[in-house]
């Protein structure tokens, strides 16, 4: 005798994951989600996103919950994910490949820049009202710690970008404690408060951001001319006029010391064949002022 599937128990093929991966994806760190996200995403009509919605609702209807003020769907209090890497990394490449196609807002054209893949994940609850207030631009309530001010204090921040520096999640924001524009460690946020109406210190007055630094690293003199070689295949490096081997960055002066760390020439090692690289002397002159 056969038993006939019914529809949410039926297979759920490639094509479909991929649809309430994105689902999932858009839910659980904006916190909002409408047809209007999978239309532009998928490239479907408002019928087709209707339709991907309400299978995903039959198969998981513990995940979304309606909200007809803000007409759209929010993660429900017993969300949880039916689709693997939901994680923020998936999340920032996903809207890296569609962020122009899923918003009209200019503000959140570029509001997310990676560095590299980041090691730990932050919270979706830290995460989701942070991406919120960047594409709306408003002011944020955090309870904060650092390591020179270890207990968590409340702080007024204005967010403009989630960056991820190939360790750690940042947010770049006004910090209105400090009268500057900082980087944040995400993991570093025990809650988010309530948001403290429309900021006045957006992407475009933070001149650390809008700054560009050029840099250039060369293989570390110490080392023989062969293994010079190598290191500067490894970094695709090639030599000037004055036949020099180097290799040229240009960067945000704000996310300067990420790159450095990353290179890991923010610091002088005693065995060359651990320092590999080195940034050239004029290099460490230009920086200077963005080092400290």
């Amino acid at each position: 005798m056969s038993t006939s599937l019914s529809p949410a128990e039926a297979p759920i093929s490639h094509q479909l994951q991929q649809a309430f991966q994105a689902i999932e994806l858009i839910a659980q760190w904006e916190g909002r989600l409408n047809t209007n996200h999978l239309m532009k995403l998928l490239a479907i009509t408002r019928q087709s996103a209707s339709r991907l919605i309400n299978e995903y609702k039959m198969r998981f209807p513990q995940n979304l919950a309606y909200n007809p003020s803000l007409k759209c769907y929010e993660p429900a209090e017993q969300f949880i994910p039916s689709q693997p890497s939901v994680a923020l990394e998936r999340y920032v490449s996903l809207i890296e490949d569609q962020l122009c196609a899923m918003s009209t807002d200019t503000a959140a054209e570029a509001s997310l820049l990676r560095i590299g893949s980041g090691h730990h994940s932050p919270e979706p609850d830290i995460v989701r009202p942070i991406i919120q207030a960047i594409r709306q631009g408003l002011r944020l309530d955090v309870a904060y710690a650092s390591i020179t001010s270890p207990d968590f204090e409340e702080r007024i921040i204005c967010p403009h970008t989630l960056v991820n520096d190939g360790n750690r999640w940042h947010v770049r924001a006004w910090c209105e404690k400090n009268q500057d524009y900082r980087d944040f460690v995400l993991t570093r946020i025990r809650g988010v408060f309530d948001a403290e109406g429309a900021s006045q210190h957006g992407r475009e007055d933070d001149h650390g951001w809008n700054t560009w630094v050029t840099f250039s690293i060369e293989p570390d003199p110490r080392l023989n001319e062969a293994r010079r070689k190598i290191v500067a295949l490894d970094y695709g490096m090639s030599a000037d006029t004055s036949g020099n081997v180097t290799r040229e960055y240009r960067v945000r002066a704000a996310l300067l010391l990420y790159w450095l760390q990353q290179l890991r020439v923010d610091r002088y090692r005693e065995r060359p064949e651990a320092q590999q690289i080195i940034l050239t002397s004029q290099s460490r002159a230009d920086l200077e002022p963005w080092l400290h």
